[in-house]
C-alpha cells in the first residue's frame, strides 16, 4: 500500500479508477467587474483618509497614544485600511450572536450601534427563523429534535458517515470499501 501520493493516484490506493475534476472557468467581464470593484472601493478608502486627514471628517478608529510613538506601531495606517474603510461598514453582517441551536434556522438576537458599527449594544429582542446561510449544520443535523435524531441514525446506519473534505486533500472515502453495520 502507497503511503505517497504521486500525480492521479490518492493515498492507500483505495480509489483505483481515474480521477479528472475540472471548473467552469469565470466569464471575463466577472474577473473585470470583481477587480473594478476593488478598485473603486480602495479609492474611496483613500478618499475618506483624505478627508480625516483633512479634518473634514471625525476620526473614530484606533490610533497609538502620543507616548507610545517611539516603540513598534500595533495599528500600522495601510495593515489597518481595510478594516477602518470597508469592514467596519458592513460588520454587522458578521458576527452576529446567535441564541438557538444552528439548524436550517436560526435564532438571532437583535444589535443596534449608535457610532458606525463600532461597537454595538443589544436591544433585548430576539430575530426569529432567520435562515442559516453561514453554518455547516445547515441540513440541521445538530438539532436537538427526538425525530431529527432518529433520521440522521438511521441515514447514517445505512449509508455510512464520509470525511468532509475535497478529494485533493484526501478527504474521499468509497462506502463499498468501507462498510458501517452501526454507530455503537
Amino acid at each position: 500500500m502507497k503511503l505517497m501520493s504521486e500525480n492521479g493516484v490518492t493515498n492507500g490506493g483505495v480509489y483505483k479508477r481515474s480521477f479528472n475534476e475540472s471548473f467552469e472557468q469565470a466569464p471575463m467581464y466577472v474577473h473585470v467587474l470583481t477587480f473594478l470593484g476593488f478598485v473603486v472601493a480602495t479609492l474611496f478608502g483613500y478618499l475618506r483618509d483624505f478627508t480625516r486627514g483633512c479634518g473634514l471628517e471625525k476620526c473614530i478608529f484606533a490610533t497609538e497614544r502620543e507616548e507610545q510613538k517611539d516603540f513598534v506601531p500595533l495599528y500600522q495606517d495601510f495593515e489597518n485600511f481595510y478594516n477602518r474603510n470597508l469592514y467596519v461598514r458592513i460588520r454587522d453582517n458578521w458576527n452576529r450572536p446567535i441564541c438557538s441551536v444552528p439548524g436550517p434556522q436560526i435564532d438571532l438576537l437583535e444589535r443596534v450601534s449608535d457610532d458606525y458599527n463600532w461597537t454595538f449594544r443589544f436591544t433585548g429582542r430576539k430575530l426569529k427563523n432567520i435562515i442559516n446561510m453561514g453554518s455547516y449544520n445547515y441540513l440541521g443535523f445538530a438539532e436537538t429534535e427526538p425525530g431529527v435524531i432518529k433520521t440522521v441514525n438511521t441515514v447514517v446506519n445505512k449509508y455510512g458517515s464520509g470525511i468532509c473534505s475535497a478529494r485533493q486533500e484526501m478527504g474521499y472515502l468509497l462506502f463499498e470499501h468501507y462498510p458501517f453495520s452501526s454507530l455503537e
